[in-house]
């Protein structure tokens, strides 16, 4: 009996131990609430990026892409990489092009916008893509 109650000291010992290094530990929870405007341009923004891979998965699109050499998969990647306000300024592009008209000039933009993201990570030194920018 006495072995008994010994080793129930020593594991409520120990467990007492556990408890208190882990109250230790333990991170208090934040909360903040969200505005209506933050909810809304998510909003905005996935609407936005969806107008851009849908007009991407085009016919006449993918038609004019591979004509450039950029593949299908390579441009959607491009617009995964663009930012909130590229891909918002892409979407209102696409809302100014008329039915059934000719979207040559929103495919250049694609493409300047595309050229210059590349230049900007060839110069940060993120890819290599283009030769003649200077490394340092």
């Amino acid at each position: 009996m006495r072995s008994f109650l010994k080793a129930q000291k020593v594991i409520a010992g120990f467990v007492a131990l556990v408890f208190f290094l882990f109250s230790g530990v333990v991170v208090p929870a934040q909360a903040a609430m969200i505005g209506t405007a933050e909810i809304l341009s998510a909003q905005d923004d996935a609407l936005a990026r969806q107008k851009v891979h849908q007009f991407l998965e085009r016919e006449d699109v993918v038609r004019h892409l591979q004509a450039w050499g950029v593949g299908a998969g390579e441009a959607q990647s491009r617009v995964d990489a663009m930012t909130h306000e590229e891909i918002r300024l892409l979407a209102a592009k696409i809302d100014q092009v008329p039915a059934g008209g000719d979207a040559l000039g929103l495919l250049v933009a694609v493409s300047i916008i595309a050229f210059v993201t590349l230049i900007i990570t060839d110069i940060i030194g993120v890819t290599d893509v283009f030769t003649f920018i200077k490394k340092r």
